[in-house]
């Protein structure tokens, strides 16, 4: 059975969060999951800070980390390290990156207000500046992807005053001949918007199978404070 035990400690304007989780994996993976480790404040800082070194992906430097966890990517520990212009609120702009103990990045987004209206590059361009992220991010790796498709992309965000605003951007689906999949969503101005790695998709179910860190709707769902999202949303265990 999903469990989740959870204590939230105040440090100084942050919540860290500690979650064990069942994960949904594919059908045909049984894999145990590892056990969690404690999250620390100080750890999570310098791992993110080295792994986005170097990358183009930034953290606006104002926004405050506001929410520190350890859960799963399928059968990986993850941090997840969640900044926001305010305090933690679910649905608001945020940046988020999902990283193993290795300082692989395997989830990167960012929601700003300011990124929202603007006018969308076209299907090649996009693809240009995607495999040109991939490229400076791991060379090996974007050797192992195709791509499935270009299309648009939204994102909806709803500022402090309650306006509710649209993020849009061109995302680049790609299938890696290991089996799993990938995409980097790049916004009006070339800069990658969001970036996931090493996503599974549960067949069975028609949906994506590996959790959904970047993404607040199923973060409720999986938190018990909003309504499971439809497919191809990952179904919501904690």
């Amino acid at each position: 059975m999903a469990r989740r035990i959870a204590t939230a400690v105040a440090v100084g304007a942050v919540l860290v969060t500690v979650g064990t989780a069942a994960a949904v994996y594919a059908a045909n993976d049984t894999d145990p999951e590892p056990d969690l480790p404690e999250p620390d404040m100080q750890t999570a800082m310098h791992l993110e800070t080295d792994a986005l070194q170097g990358t183009g992906l930034e953290i606006p430097k104002d926004w405050a980390i506001v929410d520190v966890r350890t859960e799963h990517h399928d059968e990986r520990a993850v941090t997840v390290i969640r900044h926001q212009p305010d305090e933690m609120r679910l649905g608001g702009p945020h940046a988020t990156v999902v990283l193993d103990a290795e300082g692989t990045i395997l989830g990167y987004t960012r929601l700003t207000e300011e990124d929202a209206g603007a006018a969308l590059l076209d299907e090649a361009e996009a693809e240009r500046h995607a495999r040109n992220f991939l490229r400076e991010l791991d060379p090996g790796y974007l050797e192992g992807l195709s791509v499935n498709f270009v299309q648009r992309h939204d994102e909806a965000i709803t500022a402090a005053d309650g306006t509710e605003l649209t993020v849009s951007g061109m995302k680049v689906k790609f299938h890696h001949d290991g089996g799993l999949y990938a995409w980097v969503i790049i916004g009006p101005d070339g800069r990658v918007l969001t970036f996931e790695r090493d996503i599974a998709w549960d067949s069975g179910q028609g949906r994506r199978g590996t959790q959904m860190w970047l993404h607040d709707s199923w973060i409720a769902a999986y938190e018990g404070t909003g309504p499971q999202p439809d497919a191809p949303y990952a179904v919501a265990k904690p």
